[in-house]
């Protein structure tokens, strides 16, 4: 107390009087129905919320649709009813919530705004959010599937390459749970020393262990992007949309979070030779193929890579395919 009364340059008294006036008892509330928004309060966000939340009907399915990704009322809903599996699972406060948009990778050709936002707990740590970012590049089986069609899928390619890091005000936080992770900002930080003043990297950058921050401890900016990058070059846009404290009417269950309460919107991919079966493999360098990469359906792939006794036909490079659509 003695050095916060020095900080702020305020006597005893006056410290009671503020831990009186403004401590965190004074902020709790009678129970209030959070699908009421108040009429001409003049915030922007209150009247976006409006807006989506329109016609909410919690008994069924409201989807409500833009160009790159759907709010499903239905889904926020069942979600705001999970119960505590126990009493060490229950949200203990005073918490507060986030609201984090995390884009997918940019492709100017297929989907350039598509993301989908989750609500972490302050008390949370960042690697909780990196687990639950979706990415099909993490879901790659790895293997030499050319010569083997048929080779195990259960090894990822997250699992053989975990290193991350989130870029959060100019301080890099590196996922180094695993002894075998690498600083894989280290690369950006050599770029940004051996080209000083043509970057837009601040010099005074910090590097930490994102396993050891929560969010609760981060400084940031509201509407700000920030970046999260894995697999070597994947870049996702990270923006922190709205922070509040936790009520009665949120997920009660701490595992539950991060708490995806939007989907993207994705379309699957058609088979380029039937062009009605969704696509399993991927070619590159397919000599049977006038396109590179070429995308074909199971029965389609082998039906024109194979003979009636399996042998392989022509010179081509193949991968199994993972859609989008099909991450959780």
């Amino acid at each position: 107390d003695e050095a916060f009364c020095r900080e702020m340059d305020i006597d005893k008294e006056t410290l009671e009087e503020l831990e009186q006036v403004c401590g965190v008892e004074n902020l709790k509330c009678a129970g209030e129905d959070y699908a009421i928004i108040p009429e001409n309060t003049g915030l922007v966000t209150l009247e976006h919320w409006k807006k989506i939340c329109h016609e909410h009907n919690a008994r069924e399915t409201a989807l409500l649709k833009c160009k790159h990704s759907e709010f499903d009322c239905a889904l926020r809903a069942r979600a705001n009813g999970i119960e505590a599996k126990d009493p060490d699972d229950l949200v203990k406060g005073p918490e507060i919530v986030l609201t984090v948009c995390v884009s997918f990778p940019r492709d100017p050709h297929r989907f350039k705004k598509c993301n989908v936002e989750f609500l972490v707990l302050g008390s949370q740590k960042l690697t909780e959010l990196r687990d639950k970012i979706p990415c099909v590049l993490d879901k790659q089986p790895v293997g030499d599937f050319t010569e083997n069609i048929d080779h195990p899928r259960d090894i990822k390619l997250k699992d053989i390459c975990p290193s991350s890091f989130f870029y959060i005000e100019n301080t890099f936080f590196n996922d180094f749970r695993s002894p075998t992770n690498i600083n894989l900002a280290k690369v950006v930080t050599d770029w940004a020393d051996d080209n000083p003043g043509s970057t837009r990297v601040p010099e005074n950058w910090q590097i930490s262990k994102m396993e050891d921050c929560t969010f609760n401890e981060l400084k940031i900016r509201l509407g700000c992007p920030y970046r999260f990058l894995h697999q070597g070059d994947c870049e996702h846009v990270v923006v922190f949309k709205d922070i509040r404290i936790f009520n009665q009417n949120d997920c009660k269950s701490r595992s539950a979070y991060p708490l995806a309460v939007t989907r993207a919107v994705f379309k699957s991919m058609s088979c380029k030779v039937c062009n009605f079966f969704s696509v399993t493999y991927v070619t590159r360098n397919d000599s049977l193929s006038d396109s590179d990469p070429s995308f074909f359906c199971e029965a389609c792939f082998k039906l024109l890579h194979f003979d009636k006794k399996g042998n392989k036909l022509g010179n081509f490079t193949v991968f199994p395919y993972i859609s989008p659509a099909s991450l959780d």
